[in-house]
């Protein structure tokens, strides 16, 4: 048996291999309880809703007045508690959902006569599937990808605890939007990288390169916000009805910095770190060939890469935003007239920016993996 074989198949080599996944899983724990000094407005006017089972099959709703339901409450300081719910479902109101007995259902609260609590169904409970869904998503990646994948996912959680618990927050007490903004941006992106790469100069022209894009792109969108004249709310109706829970000191265009930056970030990552895989992979092949001839070649495979990704985020932009460019393409008027909205404008602003920002990644990171010796190890 070759003596690679024989090492791989040792505990010795078993926890070699498994020691970046128990690094990343670390990490992952480390961020999930490390307390943030920053905390999230809550949001009182917002209704609570807690999860129940419904006993009996709803009746219908007639002539005006709500249907009733027998429910049994699952979660909060009533669990057990069974109670009578109305609903609203029936041939004559459009959109119902049909229930019956047995299904897991959202519970709102409503105000009653002499400060008795009542109870309506707001929707039906879907956590249960999601939860499948994930962890069916989770073992997918990681049959196909194996411990990368693994690593892969526990970066992406990372990246989501990160931006809840600290990016935004931050953002919303007040400070430096831009700097937020870009701050975890570029977090979230070494993050990702380090879990999925590990500490190599691979990792580190990927880092390189992607806070360069993210640079350029953060200049980008504070330039178009001043050309293009956008208000605060962006033209996004929920940034207004935030006003009163955030207060005057918090500037919302940086939320819409923060959508451009982390929602670039993803491919801005995948096409960094396969530039810097080329780089690595042509100068192991080529020993003899120069950095000038490596980094053609290399961006000549990066070409082929963008034109391949190059579509992503418009696409990705345009299927968030198909209820806006229904409404604009079916309204009066010319279609050049409407777009220049900023409701509109700000979406199309927002893919050409994270665009722009997968473009320049690919020569920046080949660049970079050519300065810090990417495959002369």
């Amino acid at each position: 048996m070759p003596t690679r074989q024989v090492l791989s198949d040792s505990p010795r080599g078993l926890l070699r291999s498994s020691l970046p996944i128990l690094a990343a899983a670390a990490l992952l724990a480390l961020l999930a309880l490390l307390p943030s000094p920053w905390s999230l407005p809550a949001n009182p006017g917002a209704s609570t809703l807690v999860r129940a089972t419904l006993l009996t099959t709803p009746t219908d709703s007639v002539g005006g007045n709500s249907g009733s339901v027998d429910v049994q409450i699952l979660e909060g300081a009533t669990a057990g508690l069974r109670v009578r719910a109305e609903v609203e479902q029936g041939e004559a109101i459009t959109g119902s959902i049909p229930f019956k007995a047995g299904d897991e259902v959202l519970l709102v609260k409503l105000p009653g006569d002499a400060g008795e609590v009542t109870y309506a169904v707001a929707d039906r409970s879907r956590g249960g599937g999601l939860v499948l869904l994930a962890v069916a998503c989770a073992a997918l990646v990681i049959a196909v990808a194996g411990s990368r994948g693994a690593r892969a996912l526990i970066a992406l959680l990372a990246a989501t605890i990160l931006i809840v618990r600290f990016g935004l927050p931050a953002m919303l007490s007040g400070a430096s939007p831009v700097l937020v903004a870009g701050g975890t941006a570029l977090a979230v992106g070494a993050l990702t990288t380090l879990v999925s790469e590990g500490f190599s100069r691979r990792s580190t022209a990927a880092i390189l390169g992607i806070s360069a894009s993210l640079t350029i792109v953060g200049m980008l969108s504070v330039l178009l916000d001043q050309l293009l004249a956008f208000t605060p709310f962006a033209g996004d109706a929920e940034l207004l009805n935030l006003m009163p829970l955030l207060g005057g000191e918090v500037d919302l265009r940086g939320i819409g910095l923060a959508a451009a930056l982390i929602g670039t970030m993803g491919i801005v990552d995948d096409v960094a770190a396969t530039q810097v895989a080329a780089v690595d992979e042509l100068r192991q092949s080529a020993r003899r060939e120069s950095e000038l001839v490596v980094a053609a070649r290399a961006i000549s495979i990066g070409r082929a890469h963008i034109a391949a990704v190059v579509n992503t985020l418009p696409l990705a932009y345009f299927a968030a935003a198909l209820p806006l460019v229904v409404s604009t393409l079916i309204a009066p008027g010319d279609v050049l007239t409407r777009i220049s909205s900023e409701s509109v404008a700000v979406e199309i602003v927002r893919s050409l920016v994270g665009t722009v920002g997968v473009l320049v990644v690919m020569p920046l990171s080949t660049l970079a993996a050519i300065l810090v010796g990417v495959g002369e190890e």
